[in-house]
């Protein structure tokens, strides 16, 4: 195996590099033919690790403080000229190219235009100039199975799994571990509005957080990380020898705030926080890591950034009937009267009583579901197509269980109701004559078919003539009208979900002529379909 060292002082790349490294590049060729060895934030540091960890290939960024790759170039050239360099650079400039290149580089690359076949291109090059002398047997370990370890042991630790001080000693020092046996605390780091996604891009993910998290730490020397399951991530904190508890709070607070401020600089992560005990000793970590999650638990009734401490009151919950039959009739009476203001106001009344309670999930989860139930016999009473409220290939129960948060439930399901009234809307003048009645249901339920006034007269065995009168004078529009302006709000519908093509949009709101719809869009919305998405902030995004 060849060993590499990074040397980048952008937490980002390096932490792509790694991945790619360790990952990308080991699917590909199905070995770990190159190995991370070690990392450095600039052209010193990574002079200063070099006797330690002995790489044989040096990928380096050129623009760095202290000395730059230019400079850690022309030192390696002159002190070790065993190892081959790979120079990374924002600039595409021949000059600063050439005089790296001068200085024992064996190749250059260009970090706009990186990517794993380049990376191991680069690499490829760079093995082939290495010197050919045989080399002493390493039997250290590589950094993947090295993290694998601490990761094992931190879980370990959680689970009670080791009941011997001198055990946990050892693994600590063997994995060269911040970690003292006395004054410790565990705390959960949870991603806000976490949704999940595939094997790579959470792979992806957990290696990038857990890296930016080792290096806040590693900084610090006085903790250690490992992922739990998904947007979960416990954080060990040691204390040692220090007595001051507002001190130990200060360091708590600091850790917080600068893992809080990486992930939303580098990733675009909000993150919230639950804080267990601090432990006397280091084998009661498994029972402040259970109160940490246990106050976690109330995760869905606060904002992003919440964090959750040890003197946070956790008072039973009031099982109240918040949403009772009178609820619904008032609810409902709003609806029939498409007073969207009312009900806007009644459902933030609803919600603030249950964000004051914090009742089970379960408790809270019936609610939601009462009123999904509300929406659902509503548009059966009214013959009103289900897929003009949700519009989304998801079941509404399934969306439940995807939020996170209860703001984001309530404002999925304001956006539903808003919805219904425009469903409702459409059928404002509501007939009185069974005919019309029959013609609308036949509509809402064949829009996406070829239909026409005179088929829709053949099915309910009247004369066009009198369907076409009876229809101007119930709904206020005509027959073909209607039927445009409902397949278009449909249109709109499935618009503002950003899942689907524009022309899977026509097709699936009725329109068979593409250009056809493109014409009729631009001239009953006002803007093209295109210019129509791109100001409508999806409807789902949580």
């Amino acid at each position: 195996m060849i060993k590499v060292m990074i040397v980048e002082d952008d937490v980002l790349v390096r932490n792509n590099l790694k991945y790619m490294l360790s990952t990308e590049l080991v699917s590909a060729v199905g070995s770990a033919e190159y190995i991370l060895c070690g990392e450095a934030c600039d052209g010193q540091e990574a002079l200063d690790k070099i006797s330690d960890c002995s790489p044989d290939i040096i990928l380096s960024d050129m623009k760095m403080p202290n000395i730059d790759g230019l400079a850690l170039c022309e030192r390696l050239h002159i002190e070790h000229p065993h190892i081959q360099f790979i120079a990374l650079s924002n600039y595409d400039d021949f000059n600063y190219v050439y005089g790296t290149l001068q200085n024992g580089a064996v190749d250059y690359i260009l970090k706009h235009k990186i990517s794993a076949v380049t990376l191991k291109e680069a690499l490829n090059k760079a093995s082939r100039s290495l010197t050919q002398s045989p080399k002493q047997p390493d039997h250290m370990l590589d950094t993947n199975n090295i993290n694998a370890l601490k990761q094992e042991f931190l879980i370990q630790l959680l689970t009670c799994f080791y009941i011997d001080d001198d055990e946990i000693a050892a693994h600590i020092q063997t994995l060269k571990l911040n970690l003292d046996l006395s004054q410790v605390l565990v705390m959960i780091m949870c991603i806000d509005d976490y949704q999940s996604m595939d094997l790579k891009k959470t792979t992806l993910l957990r290696f990038s957080v857990n890296n930016i998290i080792s290096e806040i730490l590693e900084d610090q020397q006085n903790g250690a990380v490992c992922p739990i399951v998904n947007e979960k991530y416990a954080v060990f904190l040691s204390f040692a020898n220090i007595v001051s508890q507002k001190k130990i709070q200060d360091i708590i607070q600091n850790t917080m705030t600068r893992i809080s401020s990486c992930m939303k600089n580098f990733l675009n992560l909000s993150v919230s926080f639950s804080i267990g005990n601090i432990c006397s000793h280091i084998q009661q970590l498994p029972q402040s890591y259970q109160q940490a999650e246990k106050k976690l638990k109330t995760k869905f009734y606060y904002e992003a950034g919440a964090v959750f401490t040890s003197s946070d009151e956790q008072q039973d919950a009031a099982m109240l009937n918040y949403f009772d039959i009178q609820k619904e009739s008032t609810l409902t009476h709003l609806i029939s009267i498409q007073d969207r203001e009312g009900i806007c106001t009644m459902l933030s009344q609803l919600f603030s009583e249950i964000r004051a309670n914090k009742p089970p999930l379960a408790i809270a989860q019936m609610v939601f579901t009462d009123l999904l139930s509300l929406i659902n016999k509503i548009c059966k009473n009214h013959s009103i197509d289900l897929r003009e409220v949700y519009a989304d290939p998801i079941l509404p129960d399934k969306h439940l269980s995807d939020f996170s948060s209860l703001s984001s439930v309530q404002e999925w399901l304001l956006s539903l109701f808003d919805k219904l009234c425009d469903a409702l809307a459409m059928r404002e003048a509501l007939p009185t004559s069974i005919y019309v009645k029959e013609a609308l249901a036949f509509i809402h339920v064949h829009y996406t078919e070829d239909i026409s006034l005179s088929l829709i007269a053949d099915k309910i065995n009247i004369s066009n003539v009198y369907l076409s009168k009876l229809f101007k004078q119930e709904i206020g529009i005509g027959f073909a009208e209607y039927l445009i302006k409902y397949r278009l709000k449909l249109a709109q519908t499935l618009l503002e979900q950003h899942r689907l093509s524009i022309h899977e949009i026509a097709t699936a709101s009725g329109f068979k002529d593409y250009i056809y719809f493109l014409k009729t869009f631009k001239k009953h919305v006002g803007v093209t379909p295109t210019e129509y998405v791109k100001k409508t902030p999806a409807t789902f995004d949580r």
